[in-house]
This record gives C-alpha cells, structure tokens and sequence, in this order.
C-alpha cells in the first residue's frame, strides 16, 4: 500500500509543480480546492477497506457467492457516493473553497474561480473513484497486490503525460483534468484486472467445495462398503 500511494505521488508532485509555474493565484486556487477534493475522497477509502476486508475474509472461508455480492455491493455504494458528492462539488464546490479563502482579500475572485473550476471538472469524475478505489482494494484483498500497484503506475504515467504535454498549451485548464484522466486510467485497468481476478478465484472455491463435497459422499459410502465387503458405490455424475 505504501508503495502504491508513493509511486502515485509521484505524478502528483510533477503536476503541483507544473502548477506552482504558473504563478501564486493558480497555487492558492489548487491549494484550496486540493483541500475540498482530499476531504471529499474519505468515505471512498473507508467503504473500499470495508470491502477489501469482507472479500479476503470470505476468501478465507471459501464462500465464492459473497466476494462476489461483497465486489458489487461494495463497488455500488462507492459508485452512488461519488454520483452524490460528485453534484455537490459541481454545485457548490467554488463556495466550500471560501472557507480557505476570504472573500474580502486581493485577488480572491479569480482565485476562487480557478478552484471552483476545478472543482467543477472534477465533480463529473467522481464516480470513478468509487470504482477506482474499490476493485483496486479487493485486487489488494485478494492476494494480487503485484496487480493493484501497475494502476498506480498507469495514474503517474497519465499524470505525467498529460501535464507534460497539455499544461505548457492550456495552462490551468489542462491542470483540471490532470488528476481526472489518471483516474479513468486507472479506473479501466483495475475494473478489468478485478473482474478477471474474482471470476478466477471463484471458481477455484467452487472447485474446491466440489471435491470436498465429492470427498464427504465418498467417506459416508465407505463403512456401508466395509460392512457388506462390497467395493464404494459409484458417485452419480
């Protein structure tokens, strides 16, 4: 996990300072709106755990059927959260940066604009996130957490890529989507990697529930065999 969030630290520093270049207004408008979007993204961490935990338990218990209601369930609830606070960030993102940023202050107008622009980009990404972080954590959960860091290095790639190349012509509007093209990017790959993962262990539980199973009926059949002398029933197919 430590290396996951450095390696996606990494894109994030390139982009701070490609902001930082284009002078102390964008600095003080990403700063606050860094501040709304940081406090906005908990509930996806907390609800992405929760399920990360009840599928590696239930991998543990060998029950197929709930990591796979656990994976919906859970990516469904993260999903509607960044739907929900995806509109408020749309609608009110530029008035939650005033608590960073007074509006009686020099300059505060067009610093509260570029945030709430910001903001606004990035509201109607949101719901990536909710898929983003929790396919990520149950490819962790699930024991393929070699799998789970390539999506961090596919968010520094696009991080990187888009400022290097987008910045130095759009300035600050390149800026705002920055952050949401390495979420799509990671987004993709984690929800396929995840679908693959869960789909193969399934049915290695279900493999194995059913040579458990045949190994039960097996042993309930052998004292009757050794009473009478006669060899085991055969299994019905």
């Amino acid at each position: 996990m430590g290396l996951q969030y450095s390696i996606t630290a990494i894109g994030s520093m390139v982009m701070q300072s490609a902001n930082n270049a284009l002078g102390p207004m964008y600095m003080s408008a990403y700063a606050a709106a860094a501040r709304i979007k940081q406090f906005a993204m908990c509930p996806f961490d907390a609800i992405a755990t929760a399920t990360s935990t009840l599928v590696s338990q239930n991998y543990g218990a060998h029950h197929a059927e709930r990591i796979r209601k656990g994976v919906i369930q859970g990516t469904t609830v993260n999903t509607a959260y960044g739907i929900c606070i995806g509109i408020l960030l749309i609608l009110f993102g530029r008035s939650a940066c005033t608590i960073f940023i007074a509006e009686s202050s020099v300059g505060a107008s067009a610093i509260l604009d570029a945030a709430g622009r910001y903001l606004f980009v990035s509201g109607f990404f949101y719901w990536n996130l909710g898929i983003l972080n929790t396919t990520r954590l149950v490819v962790q959960g699930l024991g393929y957490s070699n799998l789970a860091i390539i999506s961090g290095t596919l968010e520094m790639i696009a991080r990187i890529a888009v400022t290097l190349i987008f910045v130095p012509r759009m300035g600050f509007d390149a800026i705002c989507f920055t952050d949401q093209v390495a979420w799509m990017s990671g987004m993709i790959y984690c929800a396929i990697i995840c679908t693959i993962i869960v789909r193969r262990v399934c049915r290695k539980i279900s493999g194995g529930e059913n040579a458990q199973a045949a190994k039960k009926e097996r042993r309930r059949f052998a004292p009757q065999a050794e009473k009478t002398g006669a060899a085991p029933a055969a299994m019905p197919a």
